[in-house]
């Protein structure tokens, strides 16, 4: 009996012990996940992640992985790790659980370090990785070539459930259905572009030439074969071993720049093997606020003094605009044990996301392989002036193909992207809300085959027309992708008349890009204005004119042309053009015409022109038929030559016209950059001042940069004559250094115009009245201004200040002029 009991005293032990156990096991809360950057998607490593108001926690290991187990949790766990904002997370209590913690990097500055003892170490590295520079950027080799492979893509990000819930977005409602299960703090996305390309890229340095050959391009959410040369690997790629990078028109100082010890503090954070390599690693930080510098870390080989991997992200206070965030990571590997050359690169953009509003984000990864280094390319590889070019089956590549040549697989994400994006494309609401930022932009309603527009020219007036309405259309893609027309019908309540015009251009080829086109007009017009003036029945143009449009003229005019395009940024245009002009208003240019003492109020004419343009490696944006120019990087030259045909259709003059067009864009970093442009004309004949050089003036008060805004129409007249204008942008390279300009991030302007021509006693005789206009016979007219720009993002203000012929009528020597303009 005694045995028994004792028996049964030691079982029911086991059993209460067992029953803890097993309690204790029901309570433990065991959590894994991975922390990682929110703008690159890096792993942060020695992450610290603990549960919040106990002593329990653990750090993440160098993929950002963590395991966090405990008996005893609290409701949430925080994670936090120097540079970036803390996040806290709410878990479930007793249960085992997957849980991926992103951050976002911290909008304040880390604490200054100061070393006492002897110089920085750090510094003495960073002065060895600028003495070796050249023996380590891969542009000093004599040849270079590999296969590249990119892939873009653009989210909409930070979509909270308000957004969600919202009406508009019903239609997409489908999107939200699929996200991941697993706990994490990064908010939902929406995809709307996604890209792939396969490249070959060749480079030599004697004489310097690089060439891209896209072999292969896939993309989804936007139907624009052009585009394709910018998803390679010559546009926005990052060289740190130049002294200034360029992103988005900005040169950005490379944190090992040889003015890197002017800009940057250094910290000598570690040393390690990295891929056999015994590496420092070092920490960089901007020596000044709101300059154009990054922050970050870099590991350097300490006997090559080359950089093995970088992760840097542009300085959080940089005068940059609607850039929330960017990122740019690196990495080096030692091809062939003799040079370093990149293979990994990431390049993350964030724009203009708001703490809790709308945003959306640029991933560009791209990797690098199959390098041969210093052996001899073809010459044939780098004929023509195109650095990309890019195949005719590029387009057309199979999945088979991309199964078996991508660097790296898509992930089950990526793979679900190309499907979503397809799919949202096809939701009607989509369409609608492409329409709705197609009309902001472009002006036209799309209507079908027809788009209405543009709708700032609906209503204008003026004190010929009174008060003018016009309506207009054109044809859209979906007509045809062949030809192109528009038209216009307008009315003058004054006036009472109608006017009306029409254009039709038909594309004859691709391959060299050919057009020829007819167009009519009969309608009221201003001369005196630059190329880049507001169109005439524009409304602002009527709101914002500083005098009264009392100097217009009726002008029925016929166009013929033919235009080709050897190669891109080689083009010539052909072009006849049949004008008859009548003044209207205050407008006189009565002239006496040959052996006739009557004047003669009118003016018809018949000329052929030859247009000739040059802008050497000019890339371009193309839709169906026209496209949009992103400039060049060297300057670009235009020739006009044009030939008056007396007695051709009615024609009154014979003459012979020349203009010479010069401009660039001067990079001066880091002290922003220069437009200039500089123009010569002449004209040979006797003919009356409407067919000489009228020197654009603005009687308005929007800043025009192609014009003399301080100069009236019609003030001054050349037969021959030379013009320079110059306008440098500081970019906030003096503001950035004064603490109110520098919170406001606006930035200087300042420019210098001047002109100087002759007026042939012969050209000024014929005139009935000769004192409608100034010759520059005396000396130049020049104005200066200087300006602040980046006002609320979009506003430039110009202060200028006319130095030359102050007494001349309806002048004066000082004026304000604003504009828009939308710029990063």
């Amino acid at each position: 009996m005694e045995f028994s009991c004792h028996y049964f005293k030691r079982i029911s032990l086991l059993l209460f012990l067992l029953l803890c156990v097993i309690i204790s096991n029901a309570q433990e809360t065991r959590i894994t996940g991975k922390v990682t950057d929110v703008l690159t998607n890096e792993p942060i490593p020695f992450a610290g992640v603990v549960f919040k108001g106990t002593t329990a926690g653990t750090n993440t290991d160098m993929d950002g992985k963590f395991v966090l187990i405990s008996t005893s949790p609290s409701d949430s766990i925080i994670c936090t790790t120097i540079g970036y904002t803390a996040v806290k997370m709410r878990v479930k209590k007793g249960q085992t659980q997957v849980i991926n913690i992103v951050l976002k990097a911290s909008k304040y500055e880390l604490q200054e370090v100061v070393i006492n003892a002897g110089e920085n170490p750090a510094n003495i590295i960073v002065r060895n990785i600028i003495k070796h520079k050249d023996d380590n950027d891969p542009n000093k080799l004599e040849t270079y070539q590999y296969e590249v492979y990119n892939k873009l893509e653009f989210d909409l990000t930070n979509i909270t459930e308000k957004f969600k819930n919202r009406k508009l977005l019903k239609p997409f409602k489908f999107i939200w259905d699929d996200i991941d299960s697993v706990e994490t703090n990064s908010k939902p996305f929406l995809p709307f572009f996604i890209s792939e390309s396969m490249s070959d890229v060749y480079y030599k340095n004697n004489p310097q030439n690089k060439k891209e050959i896209i072999k292969a391009s896939k993309v989804s959410g936007l139907e624009n074969a052009s585009v394709t040369q910018f998803l390679g690997d010559m546009y926005q790629r990052v060289n740190i071993y130049s002294n200034f990078i360029e992103l988005f028109g900005k040169g950005f100082i490379s944190p090992i720049s040889d003015l890197g010890l002017v800009y940057y503090h250094y910290y000598l954070l570690d040393s390690a093997f990295l891929d056999n390599q015994w590496c420092y690693k070092l920490k960089f930080k901007p020596r000044r606020p709101q300059e154009l510098t990054f922050a970050g870390e870099f590991w350097a080989s300490d006997t090559t003094w080359a950089v093995k991997k970088i992760n840097m992200r542009v300085a959080y206070d940089a005068n940059i605009n609607w850039v929330e965030d960017m990122a740019i990571v690196q990495e080096y590997d030692h091809v062939n044990d003799k040079h370093w050359m990149l293979t990994k690169d990431q390049f993350v953009v964030d724009f203009a996301a708001r703490e809790d509003g709308l945003g959306f984000i640029g991933r560009k990864t791209t990797s690098y392989r199959k390098f041969i280094l210093n052996e001899p390319i073809d010459d044939k590889v780098f004929k023509g002036s195109e650095n990309i070019v890019v195949k005719d089956d590029a387009m057309q590549q199979p999945d088979t193909f991309w199964r078996e040549n991508r660097h790296d697989s898509l992930s089950v994400r990526e793979r679900e992207i190309y499907h979503l994006v397809d799919t949202i494309k096809k939701v009607p609401a989509f369409k609608t809300y492409v329409d709705i930022i197609t009309l902001f932009f472009t002006g036209y309603k799309d209507i079908g085959k027809i788009e209405l527009g543009p709708y700032y020219t609906v209503y204008s007036f003026n004190e010929i027309e009174g008060n003018r309405f016009r309506i207009g259309a054109r044809t859209s893609d979906d007509l045809s992708t062949k030809i192109l027309a528009d038209g216009y019908l307008a009315y003058g309540t004054k006036d009472e008349r109608f006017k009306y015009g029409g254009n039709l251009k038909f594309k004859l080829n691709d391959k060299p890009r050919q057009f020829i086109g007819l167009s009519y007009k009969k309608d009221v017009q201003q001369l005196g204005q630059s190329d880049n003036a507001f169109q005439d029945d524009n409304i602002l143009s009527s709101l914002f004119r500083r005098s009264p449009a009392t100097k217009l003229n009726s002008i029925e005019n016929e166009k013929a042309w033919y235009e080709i395009e050897w190669f891109p940024g080689l083009s010539n245009k052909l072009l006849f053009s049949h004008s008859h002009f009548v003044p209207l208003g205050e407008f006189n240019f009565d002239y006496f015409p040959d052996g006739d003492a009557v004047p003669k109020s009118t003016l018809t004419t018949s000329e052929i022109s030859l247009v000739s343009r040059f802008a050497y490696r000019e890339k371009f944006v193309s839709g169906k038929i026209d496209r949009v120019s992103l400039g060049s990087d060297y300057p670009i030259v235009q020739l006009n030559f044009t030939l008056g045909l007396k007695n051709i259709l009615d024609s009154d003059f014979g003459y012979q016209k020349l203009t010479v067009k010069i401009d660039d864009r001067l990079k001066l970093n880091p002290f922003g950059y220069t437009y200039w442009l500089v123009t010569l004309g002449k004209t040979w004949g006797k003919v009356p001042y409407p067919l000489l050089e009228l020197h654009p003036g603005n009687e308005t008060y929007f800043y025009d940069y192609a014009a003399f805004n301080l100069m009236n129409y019609f003030e001054f007249v050349s037969d021959y004559y030379v013009s320079a204008y110059a306008t440098h942008h500081f970019d906030g390279f003096f503001f950035d250094k004064v603490p109110l300009f520098r919170k406001l991030k606006w930035r200087e302007v300042v420019q210098a115009k001047a002109v100087y021509g002759r007026l042939d006693d012969n050209n000024l005789k014929l005139l009935s009245n000769q004192g409608v206009f100034n010759s520059l016979n005396k000396k130049p007219y020049v104005e200066v201004g200087a300006g602040v720009e980046n006002i609320f993002k979009i506003f430039r203000i110009d202060f200028l200040w006319r130095l030359a012929y102050l007494e001349n009528k309806n002048t004066t020597n000082f004026g304000i002029r604003g504009s828009f303009q939308l710029t990063f």
